[in-house]
């Protein structure tokens, strides 16, 4: 992705869709996180789990901080 307006869309057109988020931490640690996109907001979207909801920004996805796989 080249621009943040194009990380929003990806996001806000898969509104309502099960994804896989796949967080790259430091040191080599990742998090997976599975659920749905339920809320999207101008700075950050919502990740709904089974264990609570997540907050990810549209920044992370752009500079490859988190990858997003959507079923």
């Amino acid at each position: 992705m080249k621009t943040i307006y194009q990380a929003r869309d990806l996001i806000n057109n898969n509104y309502g869709k099960r994804a896989i988020i796949k967080v790259l931490g430091i040191r080599n640690k990742t998090e997976i996180f599975e659920g749905i996109i339920s809320e999207c907001y101008p700075n950050v979207f919502i990740l709904s789990t089974k264990m609570g909801k997540k907050s990810f920004t549209y920044t992370d996805v752009l500079v490859g901080n988190i990858k997003v796989n959507i079923k």
